[in-house]
């Protein structure tokens, strides 16, 4: 689509705080109106325009306007071929069909030529009278012809789509089947004159909305058209890939190499010294070796924010579906700990409540799978059993099912003024960790450049995920957690520097 439709679309989407939550949905502006339902231009109704889609998707925008006009003439004309839809004109009496075909293709060759691929389709309503008017189509040259039709006028606020539309409600205005109050003069003159007269900028959205209203002889036929449209351009032509797969790989070759073997290097040893200078500050704010939930956690924590940082760096998890996994774990570390923290002053067994719960989680992974009597490579369950009995004997430590704040994380985001970070990245790569549609739409699939495939989704043609890269904001999380250490135990002021390398 073009820039300019996009920033068209965004300027009709409501925004969050319009949206009305009813139980544990949040209902979008629309749905609120009672009895509102939805209608869709392009699995709908684009089918219908089959002769006007082709006739503005391959000519130059004049000649398609004025020959509009000349089919509107023909409607002013005769009343009773008001709905210029494909199904409304094969419904026309047997003589009033043959006129009608007979005027469409009277205007020039060109235009013949540019209808010709409407015999493509053999359910093609009135086909029988089609045939006797229009040339028999050119395979390959035809179908591309209604590629580009469809190409052109998918987006229903797109130019060429709203052109079409307008044929429809002119022809309406001009058959008499729609009327307008006298003091509605100026609306039916932006309509008979259109695109010459009015603010194109209101003058496009009224025409739109009155191309929606349905006409009430409308039945199934309609449906059985529209469905034929789409079944028979699937099964005639092929998918279309966003590019060939070496041609993907070649274009990220370069920023992949960059972030891999020049920044792997460089935030590999920015992070060893980090870690080094933080394991030092461990042994220099450690007073005693009795149990110290409030030390070994805050450290902890810490490490372990390093350590998935590490594992992007090394493994080269950057672009990857794994990155966005580990993205969320450190902003989870992040949170855990700055709630830590703030919750302290009040709590001062908060800590010791951490710590306990997944010492408690411990036990309940050691006891199930030895009651299962079951082995997981990913668990070594003697390290389970010692780690269970490290703080005392299991026998006293208890298992909490739940939460071990009985809150979750968003609400403990918004106790500690965090609220931000979690909207900015943690129900976005949650979406990959749960398997939610958005992640696997993301990173499995791709486009179909065939519009008359009406750009379904299909399998990316690379083996592996190519998707934005979780680096920096990798290293803005870890570097908070490392300034929560540094509040815990001051001062520790060491930072990963970012790289100035370019992708």
């Amino acid at each position: 689509m073009k820039e300019k439709e996009n920033k068209d679309k965004k300027k009709i989407e409501s925004d969050l705080k319009d949206h009305k939550q009813f139980k544990k949905e949040l209902i979008p502006p629309l749905l609120q109106i009672k009895g509102m339902t939805s209608f869709s231009w392009c699995y709908e109704r684009l089918p219908e325009l089959f002769w006007a889609f082709l006739i503005i998707g391959n000519i130059e925008r004049g000649i398609a306007l004025n020959y509009f006009r000349y089919i509107a003439k023909f409607v002013e004309e005769n009343p009773n071929c008001s709905d210029i839809t494909i199904s409304g004109i094969s419904k026309l009496p047997v003589a009033k069909l043959k006129d009608f075909t007979k005027y469409f293709t009277s205007w020039s060759d060109k235009i013949n030529i540019l209808m010709r691929p409407m015999l493509l389709f053999p359910k093609l309503p009135g086909i029988s009278e089609w045939e006797k008017v229009l040339d028999k189509p050119v395979i390959d040259k035809d179908w591309k012809n209604i590629a580009n039709g469809v190409n052109k006028t998918f987006w229903h606020q797109s130019q060429e789509a709203t052109d079409c539309r307008w044929i429809k409600a002119l022809c309406r205005v001009l058959s008499g089947k729609m009327h307008f109050p006298q003091s509605m003069e100026s609306k039916v003159r932006e309509i008979l004159e259109y695109p010459n007269y009015g603010d194109m900028r209101k003058v496009r959205p009224s025409i739109r909305a009155l191309e929606m209203i349905p006409n009430l002889d409308e039945d199934e036929d309609k449906l059985n058209w529209v469905n034929h449209f789409w079944e028979h351009s699937f099964k005639s032509t092929s998918c279309v890939f966003v590019e060939n797969p070496e041609e993907v790989i070649k274009k990220r070759k370069k920023e992949i190499d960059v972030e891999i073997k020049e920044k792997g290097k460089y935030y590999f040893k920015e992070v060893k010294d980090v870690r080094i200078k933080l394991i030092e500050h461990f042994f220099s704010t450690s007073e005693i070796s009795t149990i110290n939930s409030r030390h070994e956690g805050a450290f902890g924590l810490a490490l372990y924010g390093i350590s998935l940082f590490l594992e992007i760096i090394c493994y080269k998890l950057s672009f990857s579906i794994t990155g966005r996994i580990t993205l969320r774990a450190l902003v989870e570390t992040y949170i855990t700990l700055a709630y830590l923290l703030k919750k302290e002053q009040d709590e001062p067994k908060i800590w010791d409540d951490y710590r306990i719960y997944g010492t408690g989680q411990i036990k309940l992974i050691y006891l199930k799978l030895k009651e299962m009597e079951k082995k997981a490579s990913c668990v070594k369950i003697d390290k389970m059993e010692d780690i269970a009995n490290e703080d005392k004997w299991l026998e006293f430590v208890p298992i909490n099912l739940g939460h071990w704040e009985s809150a979750n994380l968003r609400k403990m985001s918004e106790e500690i003024g965090l609220k931000e970070t979690y909207d900015k990245f943690y129900n976005y790569t949650s979406g990959f960790i749960h398997a939610n549609w958005g992640g696997i739409r993301e990173s499995v699939f791709e486009k179909c450049l065939n519009p008359l495939h009406r750009f379904h989704n299909i399998p990316t043609a690379t083996n592996l995920s190519f998707l934005s890269n979780v680096t920096d904001d990798s290293l803005e999380i870890l570097n908070n957690i490392l300034e929560c250490l540094s509040i815990a135990y001051p001062k520790f002021t060491f930072r990963i520097n970012k790289s100035d390398l370019k992708d």
